[in-house]
């Protein structure tokens, strides 16, 4: 029993030894963070993606299709085609400050359609933009196989013609308007009004 006495001792001054003790505070690593200013960044960028449902009338919520998710501020006269969520969007931005600000907006799934205009001899020529870059055009003078959009343009590649060494034609545009029913382009000094057919 004096045994047993002894070893209670024991462990009570032991465990009052041990709250003596000062404890070490813990000292946890700073995570390394670079840090880019926004002077050194790159001017312009582009990006694709898809149209977020937290937009609003000054900010897009835009989905890269690398999932990250930006909130980019416009004006009206940057988006062409509109917003609609889940829309595929074409981005041209620039930082201003510490803010991420859309210089044009190319709303790709508006631009996707049959889109028709009166030709020179009074006949209908019309030109369809399909999706993954596919063209196909009716009665137009010039032929087209691939569009995309680069820079807020939109570029149209005539089809290389079989033999020829040269690299095949692309002809760029600048998209004035797209609504739900007309596409104006303008190629040079030459404006082209189109209507949208489906």
């Amino acid at each position: 029993m004096r045994k047993e006495y002894l070893m209670i001792i024991a462990l009570v001054m032991l465990g009052l030894a041990s709250c003596e003790e000062k404890k070490q505070p813990v000292t946890e690593e700073e995570p390394t963070v670079e840090i880019v200013p926004v002077k050194e960044m790159p001017g312009n960028f582009e990006v694709h993606g898809v149209i977020g449902d937290g937009s609003s009338m000054n900010v897009i919520e835009f989905i890269s299709d690398d999932g990250d998710t930006l909130y980019i501020t416009k004006n009206a006269q940057t988006v062409m085609g509109g917003l609609v969520v889940g829309d595929e969007l074409e981005l041209l931005c620039h930082m201003d400050k510490d803010e991420v600000v859309a210089q044009t907006a190319v709303n790709l799934t508006s631009l996707q359609h049959l889109w028709t205009q009166k030709g020179a001899n009074g006949q209908n020529q019309s030109i369809e933009l399909n999706t993954g870059g596919r063209v196909t055009t009716y009665n137009m003078k010039t032929e087209y196989d691939f569009w995309e959009v680069k820079n807020g343009l939109l570029l149209l590649r005539s089809p290389k013609k079989l033999g020829e060494e040269a690299p095949a034609a692309v002809d760029s545009f600048e998209i004035l308007q797209l609504t739900p029913d007309s596409l104006v382009l303008m190629n040079g000094d030459m404006m082209t009004e189109f209507t949208r057919y489906n």
